[in-house]
């Protein structure tokens, strides 16, 4: 008796080990085909916002990185950004092996109830501000 219980949960953890290797394979999947149906433009502004800043929820920011920022660093081979306060985010891009710095700055403006965003270059950056 205690032979057939050991055979029948060893049956039920092996049925239930497959299902979840099904699951992960197909979320990756999933995964994968999320990222191929975006834009070089929202993949650009959902890497530095979702895996840089670690958030996705500031929509303006995501249409101003897409707009106004993809078409100056689109061809840097790399990219980053920082916020320094709610309003305040610093760009750095390599172009053509030079390192450039913007600061982007988020406005609200009350008159016409909308957001909008000015982006000033520096010659600042993250490492020399920051790391000292």
């Amino acid at each position: 008796m205690i032979k057939y219980f050991g055979l029948l949960l060893l049956t039920i953890l092996i049925i239930s080990c497959g299902d979840d290797k099904k699951s992960d394979t197909e979320t990756a999947d999933k995964d994968e085909s999320d990222t191929i149906s975006l834009s070089p433009e929202e993949l650009f502004s959902s890497t530095l916002l979702e895996d840089i800043l670690q958030s996705s929820e500031d929509d303006d920011l995501k249409s101003y990185l897409e707009e106004e920022i993809y078409p100056i660093v689109s061809n840097s081979t790399k990219v980053t950004i920082d916020r320094v306060s709610a309003s305040l985010y610093l760009l750095s891009y390599d172009e053509n092996g030079v390192q450039k710095n913007f600061i982007i700055q988020k406005f609200y403006n009350p008159s016409n109830l909308e957001m909008y965003f000015e982006i000033n270059e520096t010659e600042t950056n993250a490492v020399d501000q920051y790391l000292k």
